[in-house]
This record gives structure tokens, C-alpha cells and sequence, in this order.
């Protein structure tokens, strides 16, 4: 499943040129970089999704447009955004799908590794045969 079947935006549209030119960028930052911008996706994220609180407040921000809006200002998004060169707006509707395709793309060779130790029913050989291939 490439990055153009996970997201439903037409063609040519703006989110679509905004996922692809996030993913290109994602694949060419460091390893360190990509956890680093994943981390910041992810606690993006938890606020979007309204699993984590705002900072400083005891309750949800509700309203969708708001609380974009302050995640990506205060959780993270900023950073996601500067680091892969995005322009766009605090509350942009499609970000945080543009955000979710980037984290589906960290965490594709682990998802690939889990796949394939329940597949062949045995994760320490799996585990083994990537350390070892790995370490070359």
C-alpha cells in the first residue's frame, strides 16, 4: 500500500502535493530526525484526536478548528511542519491527515517486522535474522 491509497484527497488537490511533499522529505532526514519528527507528530496527535488535554487548560478545547489550531501551535505541530519545509496553516483541515501518513511511514519497517514474526510464528528468529542484518 503506497502513500496515495492511505489518503483520499484528488490528484492534484493541495493536501495531496502536501502529502507527497511531506513523505519525500520524510525519507530524506536521518533516522534520528524521523523519530524526532515522529515524536512531535504523535504528541500533535493526541491533542487532535482529543486523547491529551491542551497545555495549562482541565478540559478539551472543543471545536475541531480550535483545537488544531492550539495542537499545532503548542503540541507539536510546528515543529512537524518546520522540519519537513510545510507550508501551512495552525488549523489546516488536511494537516492532520498529512500527520497520520508520516507516523504510518516511521513505523512501517516495525509494523513489516511484526508482520512477519506472526507470520512465521517464530519473533526471536525474526528479531535475530534483523539484528544481524542490521549490524553489517
Amino acid at each position: 500500500m503506497t502513500h496515495r491509497t492511505q489518503h483520499r484527497a484528488r490528484p492534484n488537490s493541495p493536501a495531496q502535493r502536501q502529502l507527497d511533499h511531506a513523505l519525500t522529505m520524510l525519507a530524506r532526514t536521518t533516522p534520528g530526525r524521523r523519530r524526532y519528527i515522529a515524536d512531535a507528530a504523535a504528541t500533535y496527535l493526541a491533542q487532535v484526536d482529543y486523547r491529551r488535554l491542551p497545555v495549562g487548560y482541565d478540559q478539551p478545547i472543543y471545536g475541531d478548528w480550535a483545537n488544531r489550531a492550539d495542537a499545532f501551535e503548542m503540541r507539536g505541530g510546528a515543529t512537524v511542519a518546520a522540519m519537513l519545509g510545510l507550508a501551512v496553516r495552525p488549523a489546516d483541515e488536511h494537516f492532520p491527515a498529512t500527520v497520520r501518513a508520516i507516523l504510518d511511514a516511521v513505523n512501517a519497517p516495525v509494523d513489516r517486522l511484526i508482520q512477519a514474526a506472526r507470520t512465521t510464528g517464530a519473533p526471536a528468529a525474526v528479531a535475530l535474522l534483523h539484528l544481524v542484518g542490521g549490524a553489517r
